[in-house]
């Protein structure tokens, strides 16, 4: 295991998450209250995922061919033009081109990053890779309740200018780690490396619920944070504290990565069917110390999902010696629920409510599970 590599790789994406956190608490607020409406904020955010089904694929394997490094400057410096865009605009064009650039940067420093992290694991990948992670939700519990406190203590853009300062400082980092892989080099094709990810039947098992998993984004990433501050009528950091208590169970994550190694495919299907059940009971509560117990109980779930996925992505990839195109293939399969669900979403919610959008999310995601179950049984 090369020890330094693990921990720069695991250091800048967990600097990079916690930047982009502090955005999440306010930027579906920001836009409604600029004058967007319920389904304009769906089309806007669903050009991040319809980008990545055919982006992921290719900067995994872009990185597996040029460098870690290269890729991850790249990323960095997408990111902060679309911050920029997201202080000095308000022009509906201008926000969906900044999230074009948001999807293609920021998957480029997460997905690359954890390829790099990957590289630098040679045995126990469950174990090493559930302790980066545990490390990588640090940045996901501090940035929400750190972005929500600065939007209420000084202004709504203010979570901004702190995360472009904060991804700035991600080049100094950089210098030390991103080395090139020898590997066999072939031409570029989307259809192809989608197609090699699914000849795995495991890895299929995993495209089909992690497509149900991810359509559940939308209403974690637009919509709660609109029921907290219009439905509850509470301020940003209200906010920040739901997505906190979803995010903190991640911190053990290098717990359940010991378990993964022992039987990753079934506690993918139980940390999937546990989020899927809880998410349609929060579409029935309506008080929100009660929404956060259950949105913590989820986030149990949700971090046994995560870190057993990854650690079977991890184990294929290596064998196969083709870590980032795994990745990056999972992403490209994913994001179509993603996507999908962004478009559906704007109108659900305006036709129903946002707790209507939770509960038909579950059901999604126990469908998933059960389709999903004849390809990851052991």
């Amino acid at each position: 295991m090369n020890f330094n590599e693990y921990m720069r790789s695991t250091e800048i994406n967990t600097i990079f998450i916690l930047a982009i956190s502090m955005m999440n608490p306010v930027l579906a607020p920001y836009m409604k209250s600029i004058g967007f409406s319920n389904i304009q904020l769906s089309m806007i955010f669903a050009i991040n995922p319809l980008i990545l089904i055919f982006y992921s694929s290719f900067i995994g394997k872009f990185s597996d061919y040029t460098g870690r490094r290269k890729a991850i400057i790249l990323g960095i410096m997408g990111e902060s033009l679309a911050i920029m865009i997201y202080l000095f605009n308000t022009n509906m064009l201008m926000f969906a081109v900044a999230r074009m650039l948001d999807a293609m940067a920021g998957t480029t420093v997460t997905i690359v990053s954890m390829a790099a992290i990957e590289d630098s694991i040679k045995k126990k990948r469950g174990k090493y890779t559930g302790i980066s992670l545990s490390l990588e939700y640090v940045g996901k519990l501090l940035g929400p309740v750190v972005g929500g406190l600065l939007a209420d203590v000084l202004f709504i853009k203010a979570p901004f200018a702190t995360s472009l300062v904060v991804i700035a400082l991600l080049l100094f980092l950089l210098p030390r780690i991103g080395k090139k892989k020898n590997f066999k080099k072939s031409r570029y094709s989307w259809l192809v490396s989608v197609r090699r990810f699914l000849s795995f039947k495991e890895l299929r098992g995993l495209a089909i619920l992690g497509f149900a998993m991810h359509s559940a984004i939308p209403a974690f990433l637009v919509f709660l944070p609109l029921l907290i501050t219009e439905g509850f009528g509470l301020s940003y950091v209200f906010v920040g504290y739901a997505i906190l208590l979803m995010e903190s169970p991640h911190i053990l994550q290098f717990i359940f990565g010991k378990w993964a190694d022992k039987n990753a495919n079934n506690l993918i299907l139980l940390g999937a069917a546990a989020s899927g059940i809880l998410l349609s009971v929060m579409s029935q509560i309506n008080v929100y110390t009660i929404m956060l117990l259950i949105i913590f109980i989820r986030g149990i779930g949700l971090s046994i999902w995560n870190t057993s996925a990854w650690t079977l992505m991890s184990k294929i990839g290596e064998r196969e010696r083709m870590e980032g195109e795994v990745v990056g293939s999972y992403f490209s399969i994913v994001k179509i629920g993603t996507f999908l669900s962004y478009i559906v979403s704007g109108f659900m919610v305006s036709l129903y409510s946002i707790e209507a959008l939770f509960f038909a999310n579950g059901i999604v995601i126990l469908i998933g599970v059960l389709l999903s179950y004849p390809f990851l049984k052991k």
